[in-house]
């Protein structure tokens, strides 16, 4: 006798045994983007380029599951539900502190984060993040993009990043 299991019950072992939910035979289309960010948690290597950077991005869960923190060098985003919404706060080492929301009708995988507010900017010329996109290419490798915003200039950053074991 065969014993079945469906991909969902899968999906929920591997969640309930701490393995990433990326990872099970659950696929990433069938998660919401706060379970694909919980997902995340652990530590990443950073490239820029063809150079490492000298220090990790971390993600992990707290406030009882409510919140994701993405801590990358000294800076950190929180990433939360807002009723319907899906949005994160970045605390920049400029000392503002941009609130992104989640655009909607991005393809599985991709996640877009566009500026709605800010606080602590003094002047609108000043440079802030105006734009942060996530690109999950699988559970162990992503792309990160953020684009800065000075004046009507637009400047960007790209990364890639690996999760360590």
């Amino acid at each position: 006798m065969t014993t079945r299991f469906s991909l969902a019950s899968i999906g929920l072992l591997v969640f309930a045994l701490g393995g990433p939910v990326v990872a099970s035979s659950v696929s990433a289309g069938e998660l919401t983007p706060f379970e694909v960010f919980q997902s995340l948690k652990g530590t990443w290597m950073i490239r820029a380029g063809d150079k490492a950077l000298p220090f990790n991005m971390t993600y992990d869960v707290g406030s009882n599951g409510t919140i994701v923190t993405e801590q990358f060098g000294k800076e950190l985003s929180v990433f939360y539900r807002d009723g319907d919404s899906f949005v994160m706060t970045h605390f920049c080492n400029r000392g503002n502190q941009p609130r992104l929301k989640l655009k909607p009708g991005s393809p599985p995988g991709r996640y877009e984060f566009d500026m709605f507010d800010i606080t602590n900017l003094k002047d609108a010329s000043e440079s802030h993040v105006q734009k942060i996109i996530y690109e999950i290419l699988d559970p162990t490798h992503m792309n990160l993009e953020i684009i800065w915003k000075k004046g009507a200039a637009e400047e960007s950053e790209k990364y890639v990043l690996t999760k360590q074991p």
